[in-house]
């Protein structure tokens, strides 16, 4: 009975489409819609009835035809893909961020190149199954023209933000979706993709999907603004806003200055603040020419990451703004980089820890990602809200905890870490609770005060929440709520005042929906969610391998890096993982003779292959025949420049193509003397 309701309805909603734009009383007398977006009784507005008008001319789609998913094969979307590559990484953060704030109730969050073909999907593990079925899925063809009416076709389309709700599709196949779209351009408003939210059961009516698709928005211009910093991150950008505490939020105006002060290229939100028309009436002008106030304290100061904010009366428009001039900070390159001896380290609780490298801003160094999760920290890590952070095992979740520890005001009280995965379940309840003396046999005589006691005051950090027994969750739950822990054995209780840090690998999310994990206590720990980046993902690998470098360089003198040992390092397709890196450093430290570091001295595992395309086959010069080998060398050379390059220094993908192990590949690089350019 409901589908067929659903199937009248979306006949008449063809009709309307149909006779949109039509004089009054044609097409069987449905009105023109209204500015409000009503026709002939219909919730239909005209971005809809457009895009139907649209689909109506394409031949092959028909509205009550089910049509195929087209989903592009593996190698074909890495290829379309490889161009978006630094756009998919920043977005990594912002994904999960998006993913979060739709918690529990069923969206998926999509990014698409600017044709609609999904590059990276997020979702709830238990609606996989449901996205399959209805295509959202990484690889997949969301074009208008392929798929008709529906979020992100239509939102490149329109260019602009848009929300489709279940009948408002045009294939009566996608009427149980709803999405919610937003556009995502380059600094020259070109646009470069979709950031989109679908659910596939949505309950309220469209115009209860106006909260998802600011949700999107905003993140989508998050986006932009990170997009636009990385690439004129060779330049200094002046960020303004009409409010102080404006500057870095997504509504801030980025101008992008050249050496002689002129506008190279603005973001979408100048325009509206320097009230033109668009984009291209700013670029190329002088700033002077825009901003009528006193510039020199602005373009005077040194430019910097954090910045000092300062006040700058507009004239001509008499508003008052407010900014500062940022430039990205990169390590510089060399060709041979040197790490400095290290000084002495020193110890953060029962951890030691270099202490420049236990330091929010090292660990977030120049990756968006990281330095948003820093970010976040800051704003609440004084204010007794729980922080959960999420990540991959390795990403330095511990040394992220004790970073922000340092960073708190409780930086002079104890930081007590406790990894619930690598206690046995029956020591567990004695190590977080403690115990006195006779409570079990065994137990020593001066007894035992526990992690949260010890704690009290300072920090608790309980790494792999996830795998904490359901009995201690129970207790754990109670203590947070009545700031009072009872030892084994004891029969008074013991007021604790503890700030708590948890963190884990795993969904916990998914973990409750499974009933691995109790709901009460995954709220009441996650007060914020922190999403690390692996490692693999970081924008800022080698700035990260030098620090760590200097941190665990123990020799006593200077260390040198050869290209091709850099080269290894940074193309290796790190699983997480901080921890992995410093091992691989600590041996290679270890190793190195005369203080340089080498390829071989690195103690890197070689991963899985995956299907490559038909290899390209070369000659190895030792097994060339005299005279040849001058003319066949330099052609090598140029092959293997041109095929690093092309992989972007990837070694594994490179060594595939190339049909060659990555040792080999390894010794020529360094035998040849090539570095990126």
């Amino acid at each position: 009975m409901v589908t067929s309701t659903l199937s009248e309805r979306h006949a008449h909603k063809l009709s309307a489409a149909a006779a949109f734009g039509q004089p009054p009383g044609a097409a069987g007398g449905l009105t023109e819609p209204d500015d409000r977006g009503a026709s002939g009784g219909l919730d239909l507005s005209p971005t809809i009835l457009q895009s139907w008008q649209r689909c109506l001319a394409q031949p092959d789609l028909d509205p009550l035809r089910p049509r195929e998913v087209q989903v592009l094969d593996s190698v074909l979307l890495r290829e379309r893909a490889e161009p978006l590559a630094a756009l998919v990484r920043l977005a990594e953060s912002e994904l999960r961020i998006l993913l979060e704030s739709f918690a529990g109730s069923g969206y998926a969050v999509i990014l698409t190149d600017a044709e609609g073909v999904i590059l990276r999907h997020l979702a709830d593990r238990t609606l996989e199954r449901e996205l399959r079925a209805v295509g959202l899925w990484t690889g997949a063809d969301w074009g208008e023209a392929r798929f008709g009416t529906n979020g992100i076709g239509t939102c490149i389309v329109e260019g602009r933000p848009v929300t489709v709700h279940r009948e408002d599709h045009f294939l009566r196949q996608n009427i149980d979706l709803t999405c919610s779209a937003a556009p995502i351009r380059d600094p020259d408003g070109r646009l470069l993709g979709v950031l989109d939210a679908s659910c596939c059961a949505a309950e309220d009516s469209r115009s209860g999907q106006a909260l998802a698709r600011a949700l999107v928005c905003k993140s989508a211009t998050i986006l932009e603004n990170q997009h636009f910093l990385r690439q004129y991150r060779d330049r200094r950008v002046l960020r303004l806003h009409d409010r102080p505490e404006g500057i870095g939020l997504p509504q801030e105006c980025l101008i992008a200055l050249g050496e002689d002060n002129r506008v190279l290229a603005v973001n979408g939100a100048a325009p509206g603040l320097l009230g033109v028309g668009d984009r291209a009436a700013l670029r190329g002008r002088a700033l002077a020419e825009i901003l009528s106030g006193d510039l020199e304290p602005l373009l005077l100061g040194v430019p910097s990451k954090g910045g000092t904010i300062r006040a700058l009366h507009d004239q001509a428009r008499g508003q008052r703004l407010f900014g500062f001039v940022y430039q990205y900070r990169k390590p510089q390159r060399r060709a041979d980089p040197r790490v400095p001896a290290a000084v002495a380290a020193k110890t953060i609780g029962p951890n030691p820890c270099r202490a420049d490298l236990c330091t929010l801003e090292t660990l977030a160094g120049s990756d968006p990602g990281m330095q948003q999760a820093a970010a976040r920290a800051r704003r609440v890590m004084n204010k007794r809200i729980p922080i959960l952070l999420h990540g991959e095992t390795g990403t330095g979740k511990e040394l992220f905890s004790q970073a922000l520890h340092r960073a708190s005001e409780r930086r002079d009280r104890p930081f007590v870490a406790l990894n619930c995965a690598a206690i046995p379940e029956a020591l567990i309840e004695s190590e977080l609770f403690g115990y006195q003396h006779g409570a079990f046999t065994g137990a020593s005589r001066e007894g035992r005060r526990g992690k949260i006691v010890e704690a009290s005051g300072g920090t608790l950090f309980l790494d792999e929440i996830g795998d904490m027994p359901p009995a201690m969750q129970s207790r754990l739950l109670r203590v947070l709520e009545t700031q009072e822990v009872i030892p084994l054995g004891a029969e008074r209780p013991v007021q604790v005042e503890i700030n708590i840090l948890a963190a884990s690998h795993r969904d916990l999310a998914q973990l409750v929906v499974d009933g691995g994990f109790r709901e009460d206590l995954y709220y009441r720990l996650n007060g914020i969610t922190l999403h690390l980046t692996p490692l693999r993902l970081r924008g800022d690998l080698e700035e990260l391998v030098l620090r760590v470098l200097e941190a665990q360089n123990d020799t006593g003198a200077e260390l040198r890096v050869t290209p091709a040992a850099m080269a290894a390092l940074l193309a290796f397709e790190w699983p997480g993982n901080i921890r992995q890196l410093r091992n691989v450093i600590r041996t290679a430290v270890a190793l190195c003779e005369q203080g340089i570091i080498e390829v071989d001295h690195l103690n890197l595992p070689r991963l899985p292959r995956t299907a490559a395309p038909a290899p390209a086959v070369i000659a190895d010069p030792q097994t060339l025949p005299a005279g040849a080998e001058g003319p066949l060398k330099a052609a090598e050379i140029q092959l293997i420049r041109d095929c690093l390059d092309r992989h972007g220094w990837n070694i594994s993908r490179t060594a595939e193509t190339l049909n060659m192990s990555r040792n080999t590949l390894y010794r020529k690089i360094d035998r040849y003397g090539l570095a990126p350019s």
